[in-house]
């Protein structure tokens, strides 16, 4: 009896380390500068978790005349399970946008973008080798490149001291590039990757600051569905670090 025990918990083990699943995209951060007059420089240091990678993203963006905008996004960041598992990814996107003010608190902006990352995915997976030993198995490669065009409306309202904020994006992916070398497990996820390299996603996220009416701290949590094949990409990230927001405007005596 203890031996059919013995193996079954073993067969379970084997199955759940040797099958490790992948994520191939993770959701950035929005950038929500919630600008409210031209010549505001808003900068946003952020660090992202998820279920596929921990990340470090540094945000931009500068209010123009006219009620226009522009910003700035870059992430990177991977995940190391072992010296021959590890899993690195960036991104970077630029936008341009809209912003305007009403009922004296609250805040409306709608941005245009494109981006373009990239993950690079060394495998390993943990076999099962007798005797409650395991050992880390070599399986191949994968590099992974991609564009995204999106829309991003977002509403809020702001004050001196807090700021809270909800952004929709919806963006169009395109993976240029899917270069595969030598796996086994994760074959069957990426074959289904190349069947579908322009998937849509539905981002919805919200935001929230305190602090200063220079410096706040951030929490941003995001919610991201893939509309094409849900199994295949990051479905929830947090990100929490320091929000800025410094005028270019001379102060008047």
């Amino acid at each position: 009896m203890k031996r059919n025990v013995f193996y079954i918990v073993s067969w379970v083990a084997f199955l759940s380390t040797s099958c490790s699943f992948r994520n191939y995209y993770t959701p950035n951060v929005q950038n929500v500068p919630m600008f409210t007059e031209k010549k505001i420089f808003s900068g946003d240091i952020s660090g992202s978790v998820g279920t596929a990678n921990s990340s470090l993203e540094i945000l931009a963006g500068l209010s123009l005349p006219s009620h226009m905008a522009l910003t700035a996004n870059y992430m990177a960041g991977g995940n190391k399970h072992n010296i021959s598992d590890i899993l690195k990814v960036s991104y970077f996107e630029g936008t341009a946008g809209f912003y305007t003010t009403f009922k004296d608190d609250a805040v409306f902006e709608v941005y245009g973008g494109f981006g373009k990352g990239s993950q690079n995915h060394t495998f390993a997976n943990e076999k099962y080798i007798g005797q409650l030993n395991w050992t880390w198995v070599p399986d191949g490669t994968a590099n992974l490149s991609f564009s995204k065009l999106f829309i991003q409306p977002d509403i809020g309202f702001k004050n001196k001291w807090i700021e809270g904020a909800f952004s929709c994006r919806l963006s169009k992916l395109n993976f240029i590039n899917i270069d595969v070398n030598n796996t086994v497990y994760h074959l069957n996820e990426l074959n289904t990757l190349k069947q579908n390299t322009e998937p849509w996603l539905f981002e919805p996220a919200f935001t929230f600051r305190g602090g200063s009416k220079s410096v706040k701290v951030q929490m941003q949590i995001i919610f991201s569905r893939n509309l094409s094949n849900a199994d295949l990409f990051e479905h929830l990230r947090f990100s929490a670090g320091l929000h800025f927001n410094l005028s270019g405007k001379k102060s008047e005596n």
